[in-house]
């Protein structure tokens, strides 16, 4: 849809125009619409994390949380969903009595202004748990499966006081059977879970949470590079600065890693190029930072061009975004050939097309900052995300010295 614009100034509307960026589709947040790929890559390596994702311990006070309010006799999930969100906030409140200058503490900031977060710690954790095995309910959402558990509950009452109302004690046999067989369903893999958790609680992982997640990662997570890093106790991954930075112990990898490893920093270095000249587009030539990365690149715009964009795209399987595609080849033909002006209309062409031309920033030069960096910079495929679960995880278990930054 079109907006009309009625009479903001420069500012006003470049903070509008980021505002409804972070509002828009997937697609559109980078700019670019290059996330299926960077997401692709990211799964590929990092199975599990987000780039909201925080500390790891976060893996265990869901489902801690969760399983208390099962065991619970609350059965209306509106009311377990306020239960759930009060407890999380307690867990926040906690780490930041224990430490307030503690990083990766869930809504930090709101906590101490006295309010709670709107994404959650369930939000944000729930598909890494079910993708490392800790949620076994299958492809359930979270409201799916508190609903679900809420109607468990119920069901067992029912049939409880059914039972009790028969006269036939056979009757009351099978009613006690099979509410007995309704709560043989199993949601959750967490053998740590205690009715005293919030006992003694920290941020830190026990050293029993850590080998669990690790053991549950290198289960589910079999041949990605996070699984290889702790299957193989790799401590170096931790003095790596950057996605970049892993190219000198990737030797340490499996062959397959290396060859993956190799083609997404390709990618990185390719779109590195095209973020580059999209932020001297919208500064109307006036960031001299993007200006000087420019000159840098320029010799090896046909190396950096130098990518299988086929080959990346199925692999990854990204089969139903052509136009993506398109964006893909005609930049990186007009990459090789070193023409700049051309690569130019080419973004700002792809931008219109995912945001229309009210919202595109290259059809609005010269309104931003023109010392603002804008759409990011190398991909780093929540490389510093899973660092710091890594990290949590080795540091739990005596394996490095290395502290939480």
């Amino acid at each position: 849809m079109e907006l009309g614009w009625i009479d903001f100034s420069k500012t006003e509307r470049s903070k509008i125009l980021s505002v409804l960026d972070l509002l828009s589709e997937s697609g559109t947040l980078d700019e670019l619409g290059i996330a299926p790929v960077r997401d692709g890559f990211s799964n590929l390596f990092f199975p599990g994390t987000t780039t909201i994702q925080t500390r790891a311990k976060y893996f265990f006070i869901v489902p801690y949380a969760l399983k208390q309010l099962e065991r619970s006799s609350e059965t209306n999930p509106n009311r377990v969903f306020k239960a759930l969100d009060a407890i999380e906030k307690s867990c926040g409140q906690i780490f930041l009595e224990q430490n307030s200058s503690e990083n990766g503490i869930i809504g930090k900031r709101s906590l101490q202004s006295g309010g709670w977060v709107k994404r959650t710690p369930a939000d944000i954790y729930w598909a890494g748990m079910k993708r490392y095995g800790i949620f076994t309910g299958g492809g359930l959402s979270l409201s799916e499966y508190i609903r679900i558990s809420c109607a468990m509950k119920d069901k067992k009452t029912t049939l409880k006081k059914l039972g009790n109302r028969n006269d036939s004690a056979e009757e009351n046999e099978c009613d006690d059977k099979n509410a007995g067989d309704l709560f043989k369903m199993q949601f959750w893999k967490m053998p740590l879970y205690s009715d005293k958790w919030m006992e003694n609680l920290s941020i830190n992982l026990t050293k029993a949470e850590a080998e669990f997640l690790q053991e549950q990662i290198i289960e589910n997570c079999k041949g990605s590079l996070l699984a290889c890093v702790l299957e193989m106790g790799i401590t170096e991954f931790l003095d790596c600065e950057s996605f970049r930075d892993l190219g000198a112990i990737i030797d340490k990898f499996p062959e397959a890693v290396q060859q993956d490893y190799w083609l997404a920093l390709a990618f990185s270095d390719f779109i590195y190029v095209i973020r580059t000249v999209y932020n001297i587009i919208i500064s109307d030539g006036k960031n001299e930072a993007a200006n000087d990365e420019l000159e840098r690149l320029k010799p090896d715009f046909k190396k950096s061009a130098n990518i299988d964009v086929d080959f990346i795209l199925n692999k990854l399987e990204v089969f139903t975004n052509p136009l993506l595609k398109k964006f893909l080849k005609q930049s990186q033909e007009l990459m090789s050939a070193g023409d700049i002006e051309g690569l130019k209309k080419c973004i700002t062409n792809r931008e219109v097309q995912l945001k229309g031309t009210n919202r595109a920033k290259t059809t609005h030069p010269g309104e931003f900052d023109v010392n603002e960096w804008i759409g990011g910079g190398e991909l780093d495929y929540r490389f510093y995300n899973a660092r710091t679960i890594v990290r949590d995880v080795f540091e739990s278990e005596g394996k490095t010295d290395v502290k939480s930054e």
